[in-house]
C-alpha cells in the first residue's frame, strides 16, 4: 500500500531547509578578538532586514483585511483621543481633530488596503510589500505636510517620525495583527500632532486655549502572543515506542557483526542476490530490514540530479534521489517478504524562507510492518545524504514517529493519534537526528515561534552531563557574535538542565540555533532550530566575553549579565566555578584575589568597584604556569 501523495520533485535529503544541517568547530574568542566585537554587531542593523517577514504571511494578512473591510469597521471611527478640559474646549478641539485625523487616517488606511487587496502579486514578491509599506509612508508624510503648517526643516522630523510607523507596519502586518495596525496608524497620527506642535512657532493643532488641554499619546506594546503547544503521541494501536521495543531495535543497530557482513556485499549483482545475503544472514524480518537499511546507506549515493528512480536503475547506479532510496527499499522488502509501503510527503530540515511553499520540500520514505505493528524508515536520510556524504545514519531505521513529525508530514501516515496538521507540523520547532542520538529534551519553550518583548530570552534543555551546548542568534544569513549575544549555561539548581539565553540587540525576527557535541568531540553538530519574534523592547544588552575554559569547567554566570560596566560602579561578581585551585579578578591594572569567605566550595562573591576591564581568571592545575581567563566584563 502506498500514499498517493503527488511528488512533484524529489528535494536533497535536508535540502529542505532554509538552515540546514551544520557543524560547527569548537572555538572561543580571544582577547584581541572582543574589543572588536561591539562594532561588529552593527553588520546586521539594517532597517530592512525585516521585510522578510511580510512573505511569509501576507496572504492570511490580507484576509484579515478583507474580513475587516466586509465588516464595515473603520480606522477613523477607532481614533477617539482622550481629551481633558471644559466643555467648549473639547467640541472645539474635536472638531479641528476630525476634520485632520479623517483625512490622514482614511487616506492611510485606503492606500494600505488598495495595495494589499487590489495587487494580486503582492504577496508574492517581497519587494511590493516594501513597496507598500513605502507608499503608506510616503502618502502620510504627503497628507499630513499638506494639511499642517511646518517650518522649513520639519520634513526631517516627519520623515523620522514616519520611519518608525514604516517599521511598525511591518511586523504588524507579519502578525497578522489588524486590529493592532488600526492603534499604530491612529496613534502615529497622534504623535504626528504633538511632533508638529512641538516643533511649530503657531501650531494650528489643537487650538490655542487657556484650559488646559492635554491628548493622551502614550503607544500601546504589541500584544505578545504564543503559540499552544501542538500534542504529539504515537498511535499505540498501530505502532510500539515502548522500552522493550526500543531495546531490542537497538540492539540489532549495535551488533557490530551485521555491519561487518554488510561491509562484505558492495559487490553483490542484482537486487535478489542482495536478498538472498540478507536471509542468510538476518534471523527474524527486524535484522533482515536493518541490513537493508544498512546496505543502502553503504552503498547508495545521494545524486539530486538523478531522473530516472526505479528501483532497479538505483541498484545498478549506486545512486538516485528520495524517490529511488524508497523505491529500492520497497522493492528489496517484498523480495524479503516484509510489507513495505513508498509514502510521499514533505520534509523540512530548517524553516522555509518568506515566499517559500512546503510543497517545495517533496521527499519520499518507506514505513514496514513487522509482527503487525508498522514503522517509519528513511533510508535516504539514513545514508547521511544531508551533507552529500556517506554517513549511517542510523537514527531514521525505526524513528518514533513521535520524533519523526519534526522534520516529516503526511496526511494519514503519521502513526500519531490524533494526527496534526500541516499548519501545526509547520509551527514545530526543528529537531535534528543529534538532539535524539545525544539525549536532550526541549523543556521550554516547546513552540517553533515564540514572541518576547523582553531584553531577555530563555530556551531550557534538560542535557546529559557528557553534553555542551552553544546557541547562535541569526537574521537571515547573517549571525551576531556568539559571545555577545547568546550565553548557555548549566542551571544553577538543576544541573541535569542547559539554560541558553538570548539577548536580542533590538526588534526583529531571528532564527535560533541550538548546537550541541559531547565533551570528547570537537565539532559542534546543530540540534535545535526555533524562530524568536523580539517586539518593542527596552534596555537591550550584551552578555559577558566568555572562554573556552567557561565552558570546560561548567563555570555558571549568576550576576551581572551584563558585559558593560560602569567606572566606579559597585559590582557584585557572583559565579559558579568549581574546583578552581586559585581565582584572580583583574581589575583595570590590579589583580585582586578573593579573600577564602568570598571563594568557598565553588562560588565566587566578590564585591568590587569597576576601576577598568574586569577579567575573572582561574587555575585548575597547580602545575601549570598561567592562569586561564573565564570572562571579561569592559569598562565604559
Amino acid at each position: 500500500m502506498t500514499t498517493v501523495l503527488p511528488l512533484s520533485q524529489a528535494t536533497p535529503p535536508g535540502r529542505a531547509s532554509a538552515i540546514g544541517d551544520q557543524r560547527r568547530p569548537v572555538s572561543h574568542p580571544s582577547e584581541k578578538e572582543d574589543k572588536k566585537s561591539i562594532k561588529s554587531t552593527t553588520v546586521v542593523d539594517d532597517p530592512h532586514v525585516k521585510t522578510r517577514l511580510l512573505g511569509e504571511q501576507t496572504s492570511s494578512s490580507v484576509g484579515a483585511f478583507e474580513t475587516d473591510r466586509s465588516s464595515g469597521f473603520s480606522l477613523v471611527h477607532s481614533m477617539r483621543p482622550t481629551i481633558s478640559g471644559t466643555s467648549s474646549s473639547k467640541e472645539q478641539l474635536l472638531s479641528n481633530f476630525e476634520r485632520l485625523e479623517k483625512t490622514l487616517v482614511t487616506t492611510a488606511e485606503q492606500e494600505l488596503r488598495k495595495s494589499l487587496l487590489n495587487h494580486n502579486d503582492i504577496y508574492q514578491s517581497a519587494t511590493l510589500n516594501v513597496g507598500t509599506i513605502d507608499r503608506l509612508q510616503d502618502t502620510l508624510v504627503q497628507t499630513i505636510q499638506k494639511h499642517v503648517t511646518k517650518k522649513k526643516d520639519d520634513s526631517k522630523d516627519l520623515n523620522k517620525l514616519f520611519a518608525e510607523l514604516k517599521q511598525v507596519l511591518i511586523d504588524t502586518v507579519a502578525q497578522q495583527q489588524s486590529t493592532l495596525l488600526r492603534d499604530v496608524i491612529r496613534q502615529t497620527v497622534l504623535d504626528a500632532f504633538n511632533q508638529q506642535q512641538s516643533s511649530t512657532e503657531t501650531a494650528p493643532l489643537p487650538p490655542p486655549s487657556s484650559t488646559t488641554t492635554r491628548v493622551t499619546h502614550q503607544r500601546k506594546p504589541i500584544i505578545i502572543t504564543t503559540s499552544r503547544e501542538v500534542k504529539i503521541a504515537a498511535d499505540l494501536k498501530r505502532t510500539r515506542i515502548d522500552a522493550a521495543f526500543r531495546q531490542q531495535r537497538d540492539a540489532v543497530v549495535a551488533h557490530k557483526r551485521l555491519r561487518d557482513i554488510v561491509q562484505q556485499w558492495s559487490s553483490i549483482g542484482s537486487m535478489a542476490d542482495l536478498a538472498v545475503e540478507i536471509k542468510k544472514y538476518g534471523t527474524n524480518d527486524l535484522e533482515c530490514a536493518w541490513l537493508l537499511f544498512c546496505w543502502i546507506g553503504q552503498n547508495i549515493q545521494y545524486q539530486p540530479y538523478c531522473n530516472n528512480n526505479a528501483a532497479e536503475t538505483v541498484f545498478r547506479a549506486k545512486q538516485g534521489v528520495c524517490r529511488g532510496f524508497a523505491s529500492l527499499y520497497h522493492e528489496c522488502c517484498s523480495l524479503l517478504g516484509i510489507e513495505c509501503s513508498e509514502i510521499s510527503g514533505y520534509a523540512k530540515q530548517g524553516f522555509l524562507k518568506p515566499g517559500e511553499e512546503l510543497k517545495q520540500s517533496s521527499h519520499a520514505w518507506n514505513s514496514i510492518v513487522l509482527d503487525q505493528y508498522t514503522y517509519l524508515v528513511d533510508p535516504t536520510w539514513g545514508a547521511g545524504g544531508r551533507d552529500y556524504e556517506k554517513k549511517l545514519e542510523d537514527f531514521y531505521f525505526l524513528t518514533s514517529p513521535e520524533e519523526f513529525i519534526y522534520t516529516h508530514y503526511v496526511n494519514g501516515y503519521q502513526l500519531l493519534e490524533p494526527e496534526i496538521s500541516k499548519e501545526e507540523f509547520l509551527s514545530l520547532p526543528v529537531m535534528k537526528s543529534t538532539y535524539y542520538q545525544l539525549g536532550l529534551k526541549l523543556l521550554s519553550p516547546k513552540q517553533g515561534l515564540n514572541e518576547t518583548n523582553q531584553n531577555l530570552f530563555k530556551i531550557a534543555i534538560r542535557t546529559p552531563a557528557h553534553v555542551d551546548l552553544f546557541a547562535e542568534l541569526k537574521v537571515g544569513d547573517v549571525a551576531y557574535p556568539r559571545s555577545l549575544h547568546t550565553l548557555c549555561q548549566r542551571d544553577e539548581k538543576k544541573p541535569d538542565v542547559y539554560n541558553c539565553y538570548i539577548a536580542p540587540p533590538l526588534d526583529g525576527f531571528y532564527e535560533v540555533a541550538i548546537f550541541a557535541k559531547t565533551n570528547n568531540e570537537t565539532m559542534y553538530t546543530d540540534a535545535i532550530n526555533m524562530r524568536l519574534r523580539v517586539s518593542n523592547i527596552a534596555d537591550a544588552f550584551m552578555f559577558p566575553i566568555t572562554y573556552a575554559t567557561f565552558t570546560e569547567h561548567s563555570c555558571i554566570l549568576i550576576e551581572p549579565f551584563q558585559r558593560l560596566v560602569d567606572e566606579n560602579e559597585q559590582v557584585l561578581i557572583h559565579m559558579i566555578i568549581p574546583k578552581a585551585n586559585v581565582i584572580k579578578i583583574r581589575n583595570g591594572d590590579e589583580y585582586m584575589v578573593p579573600h577564602p569567605d568570598e571563594y568557598k566550595n565553588g562560588v565566587l562573591k566578590k564585591q568590587i568597584r569597576v576601576q577598568g576591564d574586569l577579567q575573572v581568571c582561574g587555575r585548575w592545575d597547580d602545575k601549570a604556569d598561567s592562569i586561564a581567563i573565564i570572562c571579561i566584563f569592559n569598562m565604559i
